[in-house]
């Protein structure tokens, strides 16, 4: 039998998000047509109502800091756990936002680590942009609390952008990329972004 040290284990990813959907138990398996998502990726790219920028900020810079006192050769030491409360991002019906992106409504993400699937998200969408880029989130009585967004393989940036530019113009929101550590904070009419790092 091998022993492993537990302080030689290394997180994959510098950052995760401290609170997971509530998941619905899976009974079949996943096919093609489901949005598959590893839990390390639930929120590694999210939308923020507009006001929350000075906290959005604070929050990267903090993070910031973090990764580089824990960043090993070929990982990090301790991953820092993001606790943004939850709050609407979007007043809006999953149905409107996907007919306003000019998306489709697809099934709830289906979480897994490993080789194991944790569940589906309760109450959850997935609403396809084009280009494969994915939003992904849930919604409530109030709207939508959680807003993410996956870029698959050979994603096309410019299908980002112009959902991106939408939510902001229209709904007011921001875009972080934790893992990149970037805020989109505005777009202008000619696709210019207001991009802000720590």
């Amino acid at each position: 039998m091998t022993t492993v040290d537990p302080n030689d284990i290394l997180f994959s990813v510098p950052t995760l998000s401290n609170e997971l959907a509530t998941l619905l138990p899976v009974t079949v398996q996943p096919t093609a047509a489901d949005f598959l998502l590893h839990e390390d990726e639930w929120e590694q790219m999210e939308f923020f109502a507009g006001e929350r920028v000075d906290e959005v900020q604070a929050t990267l810079q903090e993070y910031h800091l973090f990764e580089a006192e824990h960043r090993a050769e070929v990982g990090w030491r301790k991953a820092y756990l993001r606790q943004l409360a939850r709050t609407t991002v979007l007043n809006l019906s999953v149905a409107k936002l996907a007919a306003a992106l000019g998306g489709e409504v697809g099934p709830a993400p289906l979480l897994y680590y490993g080789n194991t699937l944790s569940g589906q998200v309760q109450d959850g969408f997935s609403i396809t942009v084009g280009g494969n880029v994915s939003l992904y989130g849930y919604s409530d009585a109030h709207g939508i609390p959680v807003l993410g967004v996956n870029m698959g393989p050979e994603a096309d940036n410019n299908k980002l952008v112009a959902a991106f530019s939408y939510l902001h113009a229209n709904h007011g929101l921001i875009l972080v990329d934790w893992r990149s550590q970037m805020l989109l904070r505005a777009a202008n009419a000619a696709g210019q972004l207001d991009i802000w790092r720590p």
